[in-house]
């Protein structure tokens, strides 16, 4: 039977689901919590909540489970989470996904098949189970649904937020495209503003017994749940009254019989009746002997021919199902056998005609990839649930009873076994770093370090799966369950006499083991194993890759550096045991000497020059020209191109050359410092004219700037129309107006040297026409002579 409770957040659907499920046997689901749960899940994992994309593949795949009417999500239980004010905030949004409606609708459906369900939500009775047999819609006011929110505890909103929260949330859910909260014609609407919880319930009950045709009379099946001890409940009544009054019975009591006499077809047995009783001997699994007592049930007080008709058989079954109930009570292991696939797990025979359903996810501890390898298994299982659905239905749980028993035994173990203690273990399986040892049930690490003293490099070449090995406990941690085994420690520690044969700066020899993107291992002996940096191959050679001067196996000369008994690690040089070329390269190359080299590579800020095989010059770009701007060195050079170069700097210490190309010819500032000083006139030929000036080229190839300012006297003539009149590689006579030749800048000035012009003109023509110029104004001098200084300076 389904039953399907529907309504608005807030009237008490969850909680007469619930009461529903404990006192009438059903299996309680909460629909909205299947949502609520997704929407946590997806807050947990980072997702943006606002990504419907994101939000139906996370609800795709998610692993919901109930078990004992709790809700699992990927195997945590997330019931305590679920009605955080995050999720509130956004529960309402994801649930009105059409895809997530759907994915959850199929996981509900699937949840409350082939078994007595009661299912809560907000379209329950109108999309999920529509045709459910007791359909109910609760109901309650806005303010008697704050009320009870604010009271569970479980939000920080004051209650007017609360009222706010909820009045969206039914907004929201009345406006869905899908699933919208409605109120389904064929449901019984019930408003529980102001009942009592119990009230409820009794309204809800007494619609479900309307629905199934029964009356009080009718025996109300409610299970006992181990997990709660509230007392006598009804089906622990109807049972005390049922035995009472078999008491007063004949026929259908469990009585103890004595064998009085066996035939080949029955055995007799003395049940303290008038008669003796007759079982058939095949109710016999081992035939009994005379004077054995043996449990049997009294079917007949007499039959015509004047017997008693007893069976063992029936007998059997009722001690085994009382034993069956009080095995799922007291949370006991039952024997059973595993005898075929069903669809979605096993079916498991428990003896005396009883069968129970296996899921598979209950079936080992690891997941059951192969359903075949387990048929046939005998094994002790947990009673998980047992229900009424017109007959008994049991379901077990393996996995539980397997991770106690392992449980147990670990926890043996670390109470049992010191750390140095030697255990025996079977290898279970390999990882980069080690191999799983079974201890019975339970796993130790066996890593890879601690499987010699030497350098391991796969752990199969030490270990076989399946192999029986003795291994020696070399850390233990409680808390976290881990247990630490070796190989090695059965050995000596090779490092306890290293100081006695190695010392800093010895050279040995060794064997190369691994190679690295940093650098080699080289076994020095078994169990001792050093480091040699990459940095340490070559004094000269730029090494990048260990393979290209050492091989795995390869025998080497070593010279140890330092070492770290503590840690176990020793450094080791490659190149300490060659001469060492830059000691003697500030002899070999000084400053000022001339050399031919060939360049090897480019860069941005110069080239490598190729010295001698493994020590490169640098010659950087500002070296290539006294007066030329050079902005790439590929302008002037290739690689390969030999080149004239000057060592300008040696420094051996830090391993760098400078060299350089100007330095071959006298640097042409110091000689034009020397022939030329600011105010000297000078000419030039332009080479580039700018928004900010005119670059000119004067002797030796120096160029410098005339500044805009310094063009032309901007109160007479503006630079952007002054400068129209000049063109690149017109010569143009300039006055030195500044000069730093250490930082190689000169400045020129045509405005000054225009203006020194026109002062010489000005005092030549007053030298040799005084008398001619002595009524002029200098302004109709200028007029009449300006514009033939200007274009002729």
């Amino acid at each position: 039977m389904i039953v399907a409770i529907d309504g608005p957040a807030g009237t008490g659907k969850s909680t007469v689901a619930r009461m529903l499920a404990e006192r009438m046997g059903f299996v309680y689901v909460n629909s909205g919590n299947f949502y609520r749960a997704i929407t946590y899940g997806v807050l947990s994992a980072g997702i943006d909540p606002a990504d419907t994309e994101a939000i139906t593949s996370f609800a795709t795949k998610a692993d919901l489970e109930y078990r004992g009417g709790i809700l699992f999500l990927a195997g945590v239980n997330v019931e305590a989470f679920l009605h955080s004010d995050s999720v509130d905030a956004w529960v309402a949004q994801h649930s009105a996904i059409i895809p997530v409606r759907r994915i959850v609708t199929d996981k509900l459906r699937a949840a409350a098949k082939a078994q007595n369900s009661v299912m809560e939500g907000r379209d329950i009775t109108t999309v999920v189970f529509p045709d459910a047999e007791v359909k109910v819609y609760l109901d309650a006011s806005v303010d008697a649904r704050t009320d009870r929110r604010y009271h569970q505890g479980t939000s920080g909103l004051t209650p007017e937020e609360i009222r706010g929260n909820i009045s969206m949330r039914d907004d929201i859910d009345k406006s869905k495209p899908e699933g919208a909260l409605k109120l389904a014609p064929d449901a019984t609407y019930l408003d529980t503003s102001y009942l009592t919880i119990e009230q409820v319930y009794e309204k809800v009950k007494a619609k479900i017994l309307e629905q199934q045709g029964n009356s009080m009379s009718q025996m109300e099946v409610e299970m006992d749940d181990p997990k709660k001890n509230e007392g006598a409940n009804v089906q622990t009544q109807l049972q005390e009254e049922y035995l009472k009054s078999l008491e007063q019975l004949e026929e259908g009591q469990l009585v103890d019989g004595t064998i009085v006499e066996i035939t080949s077809s029955n055995v007799f047995v003395d049940v303290g009746y008038k008669s003796e009783g007759s079982i058939p001997i095949e109710e016999f699994d081992v035939l009994p002997k005379v004077g054995d007592v043996v449990p049997v049930i009294l079917v007949r007080k007499e039959t015509r021919e004047g017997e008693l008709l007893v069976s063992k058989r029936k007998a059997d079954d009722k001690i085994f199902w009382k034993n069956t109930k009080g095995f799922f009570q007291a949370h006991q292991p039952i024997e059973g056998t595993i005898e075929k696939s069903v669809k979605g797990g096993y079916d498991v025979n428990l003896g005396h005609g009883v069968h129970a359903f296996l899921p598979f996810s209950q079936a080992d501890i690891q997941k059951v990839d192969k359903p075949e390898k387990l048929l046939g298994v005998k094994s002790n299982f947990y009673i998980d649930r047992l229900y009424s659905d017109n007959k008994v239905n049991i379901v077990l749980t393996r996995r539980n009873y397997l991770e106690e028993e392992i449980a147990k035994k670990r926890d043996e173990f670390f109470k049992t076994v010191a750390i140095g203690a030697s255990v025996e273990g079977v290898v279970k399986s390999f990882t980069s770093f080690g191999a799983f040892i079974d201890l019975g049930g339970f796993d130790g690490l066996l890593h890879i370090n601690d499987m010699s003293w030497g350098h391991v490099t796969r752990p199969k070449d030490f270990v076989k799966k399946g192999q029986s090995i003795t291994l020696k406990v070399i850390r233990l941690d409680p808390e976290e369950k881990r247990i630490n085994l070796s190989l090695k420690h059965f050995t000596e520690d090779p490092w306890t006499h290293f100081e006695e044969k190695y010392h800093e700066g010895d050279v040995v020899k060794g064997k190369v083991t691994k190679l690295t993107d940093f650098g080699a291992f080289i076994e020095l002996e078994e169990g001792i194993e050093g480091l040699a940096h990459i940095s340490e191959f070559s004094w000269v050679k730029k090494v990048r890759k260990p393979e290209e001067l050492l091989k795995v196996d390869d025998e080497v000369q070593v010279m140890i550096l330092s070492f770290d008994l503590q840690a176990g690690r020793v450094s080791l040089g490659l190149k300490q045991v060659t001469a060492n070329p830059w000691e003697s390269i500030g002899d070999k190359y000084p400053v000022g000497m001339r050399v031919t080299r060939k360049v090897v590579k480019l860069t941005n800020a110069g080239a490598f020059i190729e010295l001698e095989e493994g020590i490169d010059g640098f010659l950087h770009v500002d070296d290539l020209s006294w007066t030329k701007k050079v902005r790439h060195p590929s302008s002037e050079l290739q690689v390969g191109q030999e080149i004239e170069v000057m060592v300008i700097d040696n420094n051996p210490n830090d391993h760098n050359i400078r060299l350089g190309v100007k330095q071959l010819e006298e640097d042409p500032w110091k000689s034009f410092a020397k022939a030329f000083r600011v105010g000297s006139i000078i000419e030039g030929e332009i080479t580039s004219i700018t928004d900010f000036g005119i670059f000119l080229k004067v002797q030796s190839g120096i160029e410098g700037l005339i500044n805009k300012m310094n063009v032309s006297d901007s109160r007479v003539e503006p630079y952007e129309d002054a400068v129209k009149k000049f063109t690149v590689g017109e010569k143009l006579s300039v006055i030195v107006s500044e000069m730093h030749p250490e930082r190689q800048k000169i400045s020129f000035s045509l405005r000054d040297y225009q203006k020194k012009v026109q002062r010489e003109e000005i005092s030549k023509y007053i030298s040799d026409d005084e008398e001619e110029t002595s009524g002029m104004t200098l302004g109709d001098f200028l007029k009449d002579k300006g514009s033939n200084s200007l274009q002729n300076p």
